[in-house]
C-alpha cells in the first residue's frame, strides 16, 4: 500500500487550530470551565470568561492577564437573561474579533431531594439555569459564528441526562437531558453554515463543588463507592473532561457534529 502524506495530520497545524480562535467560556470563573479556558488560552487562544459571580470572575480575569496579558476577558453575567448573553457576546466579538467556539458550562445545581419535595421555584431555578441557559448562550453567539464562516460549540451535559443523578434529583437530569436534545438540533439546524454542536456527558466529576455538595449530604463515601463501579477504576477529573473539550473544539474534530461524547471511565457498560 502506498503512503500518501496527505492522509496524515500535521500535528502542529492541529494545535495552531486552536491558537487565535475566540472562544466565550460560560461558568468559565471555576471548575471545568476555568480549567477549560486556562488551556484555550496556553494554546494561542483568545478567551473570554462569563460567570454571574462577580468576585470569581475578578479573580479569575487577574490571574490569567497576569500569565496571558490582551488575551483573555472577564465578563459578569447570567445565562438566564437574554439581554446578559447578548452582551457578553458581543463585547467579546468587540473586544476580540470573530467569535467561532463556544464552551458552555454554566448551571446550577442542588442537593437532590425526592421528586415529590422538588418545588416549581427550585425547578425553575435548575431548569432555567442549565437549559434556558444554555439556549440564550447559543442564540447570542451562533450570529457571531454564521458572520465568520462557521465555529464550534462544545455544551457540558452530564451523566445524568444520560440515566439519573443519585446526588442532584430530578430537574437536574430532566434539565441536562434537555441540553442534548437542544444541542443536536443546533447542529442539524446549523450545520449549513459550518457551525458544529456537541455535548460532553461527565460523570460526577472530582472537584470542589462536588467535594462540597458530599460533605453537605454526608455522603463522601459514595464517591469512593462509584470509583469501584467504573471499569477504569476511578472517577472524572477535570483535566479528563477538558481534553474532550479540546478536542471537539479541534480541526480534528471537524466532522463530528450531533454527537454526545461520554467521558466517565465505563461506567455506562455496567
Amino acid at each position: 500500500m502506498q503512503i500518501h502524506l496527505q492522509d496524515t495530520y500535521d500535528w502542529a497545524a492541529v494545535g495552531e487550530s486552536l491558537s487565535g480562535t475566540v472562544t466565550l467560556v460560560t461558568g468559565g470563573a471555576r471548575g471545568t470551565g476555568r480549567l477549560a479556558a486556562l488551556n484555550l488560552l496556553r494554546l494561542g487562544g483568545r478567551v473570554a470568561v462569563v460567570d454571574v459571580a462577580a468576585e470569581r470572575v475578578t479573580e479569575v480575569a487577574r490571574e490569567f492577564d497576569e500569565v496571558f496579558p490582551d488575551r483573555s476577558l472577564g465578563l459578569v453575567g447570567d445565562c438566564t437573561d437574554r439581554a446578559d448573553m447578548q452582551r457578553v457576546a458581543a463585547e467579546t466579538a468587540a473586544r476580540f474579533g470573530s467569535l467561532t467556539r463556544l464552551v458552555h458550562c454554566a448551571g446550577a445545581y442542588r442537593a437532590q431531594r425526592p421528586t415529590l419535595d422538588v418545588d416549581p421555584d427550585e425547578w425553575d431555578l435548575i431548569v432555567d439555569s442549565n437549559l434556558k441557559g444554555a439556549f440564550l448562550a447559543y442564540q447570542a453567539v451562533v450570529p457571531h459564528m454564521q458572520r465568520a464562516g462557521g465555529g464550534a460549540i462544545v455544551a457540558l451535559s452530564s451523566l445524568a441526562g444520560r440515566t439519573s443523578s443519585p446526588f442532584l434529583g430530578c430537574h437536574y437530569s430532566a434539565a441536562k437531558a434537555g441540553v442534548l436534545g437542544l444541542t443536536r438540533h443546533i447542529a442539524k439546524e446549523f450545520g449549513p453554515d459550518n457551525i458544529r454542536a456537541n455535548s460532553i456527558c461527565p460523570g460526577g466529576i472530582v472537584g470542589d463543588r462536588m467535594n462540597d455538595l458530599l460533605t453537605e449530604l454526608h455522603r463522601e463515601q459514595d464517591l469512593v463507592e462509584l470509583a469501584k463501579q467504573t471499569p477504569l477504576g476511578r472517577n472524572v477529573h477535570e483535566q479528563d473532561v477538558v481534553g474532550a473539550i479540546l478536542f471537539l473544539l479541534s480541526d480534528l474534530s471537524r466532522f463530528v457534529t450531533g454527537t454526545t461524547l461520554d467521558v466517565n471511565g465505563g461506567i455506562l457498560t455496567i
